[in-house]
């Protein structure tokens, strides 16, 4: 984490912290809005199949969840945190 003009108050494992969490959210985001596309998609393509169920919402919610935290986890891990001296 880098502030131009201003320091870090946290230690170094709140950087690691804070970078995973953004970019965590970042998939999160990312990935729902393209499940929400697909279910569109279908259901636009294919109206009279069924819906999904409940179970298989919970399912698809957790592998979101899941490749988010795999995709943030490298970021968050190699994080570095720079210190400077100001004279």
């Amino acid at each position: 984490a880098r502030f131009v003009n201003s320091t870090w108050l946290f230690r170094k494992g709140m950087c690691h912290v804070s970078r995973f969490a953004q970019h965590c959210s970042l998939h999160v985001s990312a990935l729902t809005l393209t499940a929400i596309a697909v279910d569109r998609h279908q259901v636009i393509m294919h109206p009279l199949k069924p819906r999904i169920s409940t179970a298989k919402g919970v399912i698809y919610i957790a592998i979101i969840w899941f490749m988010a935290t795999c995709f943030s986890l490298p970021r968050a891990i190699y994080q570095k945190l720079f210190t400077f001296e100001y004279r």
